[in-house]
């Protein structure tokens, strides 16, 4: 696992949100397409809120594209929350030359779309699972 550093931007982003939202945020990451919330187990729909009122509220404070994610201590439930939107079939983390691996099976018509743009969205899982487990390498299937 790597460490998690926070600067007193992120931190800035973290308390603003938790005080919008009242959900308790576990980590902030700050890239330049947007600010990614990993909020704890069971706080999604409090950081959601009813028809994604709450996140909008954030979104329109910060001036900035959001994306909320729910924490688990559980590899494959946290990879598969982070490919949530792109609808899910199938999660498998195997070692692969001492390194762990997760594969994220998903829709055919959204496998595109979850790898991302010159693959930004594994770079982001990668980045999400290297910080709260011991997965070093994410791939979309």
């Amino acid at each position: 696992m790597e460490d998690i550093k926070l600067n007193q931007k992120t931190l800035r982003y973290m308390t603003l949100f938790e005080d919008i939202t009242g959900a308790k945020v576990k980590d902030c990451i700050d890239i330049p397409e947007k600010v990614i919330f990993l909020v704890e187990k069971g706080d999604i729909e409090k950081a959601i809120g009813k028809g994604g009122q709450t996140v909008t509220k954030v979104r329109e404070k910060l001036g900035r594209n959001v994306h909320v994610i729910e924490y688990s201590e559980d590899p494959e439930k946290l990879l598969a929350n982070i490919f949530y939107s792109y609808g899910v079939k199938d999660i498998e983390i195997k070692e692969k030359n001492d390194v762990k691996h997760g594969t994220v099976e998903v829709k055919p018509e959204n496998k595109a779309r979850a790898i991302g743009t010159k693959g930004k969205n594994l770079s982001i899982a990668r980045m999400i699972m290297m910080r709260h487990s011991d997965v070093a390498s994410v791939s979309v299937a």
